[in-house]
């Protein structure tokens, strides 16, 4: 069988983690279409058999996140997994997110995170940051469609609603939504809620992976020229 699964990756757990297990499951060739990190969850689209080949198509795809974000401390790893390096007591409101929003809507320069799977020279960001945390990426151009605060806590708590395109780094917005407004922030959680015509709402877990729940090529392709 040859397709895609719209698999949704818990939190936890590496993308190569949910390869190998439906890879082991189907006992195909299988790749993910566009990494999330161990911290993040939701839909990691898994390419089965031959459309592995349609890989680059699909990674160029748009995609939807639900971030949390947190203020009062900054972490290396711009997560809550990292070391903290910054803390402060600043009481963030909503109106203050929201004067700061609309300048990363549009095409931007990005930083991405140094702590992340981008490769360079040969080196993952990841590997280079154990060597030396203080090496800074190039910015990178990308794309955000839209960005708007849907939930918010008394805890200095806000959840972020995210349209952008492929390439962007959540971790990376958040981090700027803090140097903007000179706070320490770091994102909590993440959940990818739709890449391309993949959408959560019709997501299987790893555990309900199989080859009857292999979307066809020619379906998913369809799917796409109708969005």
């Amino acid at each position: 069988m040859i397709g895609f699964l719209n698999i949704i990756k818990p939190t936890g757990v590496s993308s190569g983690y949910v390869v190998n297990k439906i890879k082991h499951k189907l006992g195909m060739k299988v790749g993910h279409l566009g990494t999330l990190d161990p911290l993040a969850s939701g839909v990691l689209p898994i390419a089965v058999s031959k459309a592995t080949r349609l890989f680059d198509y699909f990674l160029k795809k748009d995609k939807e996140y639900f971030a949390l974000m947190k203020f009062g401390k900054s972490t290396d790893t711009l997560d809550s997994e990292g070391e903290v390096i910054k803390t402060d007591n600043k009481q963030i409101k909503l109106e203050d997110i929201e004067k700061v929003l609309p300048n990363l809507v549009g095409v931007i320069m990005q930083t991405p995170p140094l702590y992340s799977s981008i490769s360079v020279g040969g080196k993952r960001g990841y590997e280079l940051a154990k060597q030396d945390n203080s090496i800074q990426l190039n910015p990178r151009k990308t794309q955000i469609y839209s960005i708007k605060v849907e939930k918010w806590h008394q805890n200095n708590t806000f959840q972020l609603k995210i349209h952008c395109s492929a390439g962007t780094y959540v971790r990376s917005i958040v981090r700027d939504i803090g140097m903007m407004l000179d706070a320490s922030v770091t994102t909590v959680a993440i959940v990818r809620t739709r890449s391309g015509v993949f959408d959560i709402q019709n997501a299987i877990t790893i555990d309900e992976a199989d080859e009857s729940k292999i979307i066809r090529v020619k379906d998913v392709l369809s799917l796409d020229k109708i969005s």
